[in-house]
């Protein structure tokens, strides 16, 4: 479960998100939409403390902290509860797919080399990358990539996970199989948080949506409420858009 509560961020005199409130239950996946500069890639940022909030409270799980007064054993206990799944894969470029995965399991968990490895190789086989564990990247697919960190993701056994535009920086051809990871993954023990320009994915997969906006929520709902029905002028105009692609 995640909550943030009166979540607020600036970068120097640029209030990039304002006043954010929301709940995921636990197992739950909802889907941040919104166009370029809304706010969205920094909200999940600051849930990961990437980029520290200036205000807000943030709950995960049985965690619950005043970003203001969070000291770094705070931010450690936020961050062993989450995982991110970045845009550019952010894959260690000398280490293989299976080091990749268990580079955290190592140096976070404290796993033993030999139960890493085994908890590695079970989650590179769950995301179709059991040929390829001892690639290094340069030797992988952007889709590949991609497929070896959604494995690292999941190997971390994480309350949350973010995905932050897992499929932006793939081939056309590429993102439906990474869509299929994603959805295979969903609903299960694992809160999701998912920023993503695909639409249909989005109506799929989502329990609820979110529309940011000039780094406001404007408009959320279920994905029948927000895509079919929406409220806000805004909102329509921003889904319409995507309708005409």
């Amino acid at each position: 479960m995640l909550k943030l509560e009166n979540w607020t961020k600036s970068f120097k005199n640029n209030l990039v998100l304002k006043q954010i409130d929301l709940e995921v239950g636990t197992g739950n996946v909802l889907t941040i939409i919104g166009s370029s500069g809304s706010g969205k890639s920094t909200l999940l940022r600051t849930i990961n403390f990437l980029e520290p909030a200036d205000s807000g409270m943030i709950t995960i799980g049985d965690i619950t902290r005043d970003v203001s007064k969070v000291s770094k054993q705070d931010i450690l206990a936020v961050r062993r509860k989450t995982a991110m799944v970045f845009q550019n894969y952010a894959l260690f470029s000398k280490k293989t797919a299976k080091e990749n995965v268990m580079e955290s399991l190592l140096m976070v968990q404290g796993l033993k080399r030999k139960e890493a490895e085994e908890e590695a190789e079970y989650y590179l086989e769950k995301v179709g990358m059991e040929t390829r564990m001892n690639y290094y990247p340069n030797k992988l697919s952007g889709g590949q990539q991609q497929r070896v960190g959604i494995a690292r993701a999941l190997a971390i056994k994480p309350e949350v996970i973010l995905f932050d535009e897992p499929t932006s920086a793939l081939d056309p051809e590429l993102v439906s199989g990474i869509l299929d990871v994603i959805q295979q993954v969903a609903h299960q023990q694992t809160t999701m948080i998912l920023v993503t320009h695909e639409m249909n994915f989005a109506k799929q997969v989502s329990d609820h949506v979110i529309f940011l906006d000039k780094g406001s929520i404007l408009e959320e709902g279920s994905p029948d409420e927000l895509f079919n029905h929406p409220k806000e002028e805004r909102t329509k105009q921003f889904i319409q858009g995507f309708q005409h692609i």
